[in-house]
Parts: C-alpha cells; sequence; structure tokens
C-alpha cells in the first residue's frame, strides 16, 4: 500500500515535468511586458511580484450570452495573444469561451466579472503568470533595484492553451 502510493506520487512528479519539458519543447513563444515589484516575504521565499496591464480584455460577441448563464465551476475562457510585428511584444487581444485553432497563441486562465464598458463586453482575466521565484544569486540584487514601475518583459512557451515561463528580463538584465 505504502509503495502504490509513493510509486504514484513519483508517477505524478515524472509526468509534470513531462508536460513542462513538452510545452517548453514544442510551444510558441511570446513576450508580455509587465510591470514588477520585489516584496519581502519571510514565508514564501524571494520572487517577483507581477503586475499585467491587460488584466481587462474584450469578451468575443459570439460568447458573452454563454458567459453569463455559465456556471461558476468553469471559470475558464480562452484568450487570444496578439503579437505587435514592430516590436515581437505580444498582448492579451481578446476572451472567448470557444477553443481557437491551435496555430494562434492562446492561454487558458480564469475570468470573472464581465462588465460593459462603451458598448463592448469586458472581463477581467488572472493567468497564473503573476510570480516569478528567483535563484539567491540573483535576489539579493534585485531586492535593491526593482520597484513598483520597473519593466518587466516575460517570455512565454505557449502549446494548446497551456504555458511555461521560460524566461524573464528585468530592465533590460536577464534572469
Amino acid at each position: 500500500m505504502i509503495l502504490s502510493a509513493f510509486l504514484l506520487q513519483i508517477l505524478v512528479l515524472l509526468s509534470v515535468i513531462a508536460l513542462v519539458y513538452g510545452i517548453s519543447a514544442k510551444g510558441q513563444t511570446v513576450t508580455l511586458t509587465m510591470t514588477g515589484y520585489d516584496p519581502y516575504d519571510a514565508l514564501r521565499g524571494r520572487y517577483i511580484r507581477l503586475s499585467n496591464p491587460d488584466s481587462r480584455v474584450i469578451l468575443d460577441p459570439g460568447s458573452i450570452e454563454r458567459y453569463e448563464n455559465r456556471r461558476c465551476r468553469d471559470p475558464y475562457v480562452y484568450v487570444v495573444l496578439n503579437r505587435d510585428p514592430g516590436t515581437g511584444l505580444s498582448s492579451f487581444s481578446y476572451a472567448s469561451l470557444d477553443r481557437p485553432d491551435p496555430a494562434t497563441p492562446y492561454i487558458r486562465c480564469s475570468s470573472d466579472y464581465l462588465r460593459t464598458y462603451e458598448g463592448e463586453s469586458w472581463v477581467s482575466i488572472h493567468p497564473r503568470i503573476d510570480q516569478y521565484y528567483l535563484t539567491e544569486k540573483h535576489a539579493g540584487h534585485l531586492d535593491q533595484s526593482i520597484r513598483w514601475d520597473t519593466p518587466v518583459r516575460l517570455t512565454l512557451k505557449i502549446w494548446h492553451g497551456m504555458y511555461a515561463i521560460d524566461g524573464i528580463k528585468v530592465d533590460g538584465q536577464a534572469y
């Protein structure tokens, strides 16, 4: 009994590692512009707290009625990313309840608060990219240099709506 529970835990751990490796190997690379700061947290360790300026996105008109009538247990939407050809940076374009084409870069994330502004319906999205844990090698330097409005470029690998953080640049310096 104990051996089977141990083997199950190892199997789950290996499957998570394989999933992240698969996303990193097969995924499309996108870079998001964010801001961040380095809070002190003795219990959770050293990390950068990230803030995304695109936390509200337009909801696809075909999804509005279904969004209003959906059950609370499934708060997920598919958020399509749009790349600026001039800078190469991506931003969140719109959200939909329908899964986009696999060739289109999108992430699946939770959402809430359907609002209407100037005739368009918007939702608040919550992608799980709000914390980036640091190695001790870089944490001391960032404690001194990062502020609330420090520009951060977060690079993600995206594959079928799943994503993994591939890298981070703070004030142009890669970590």
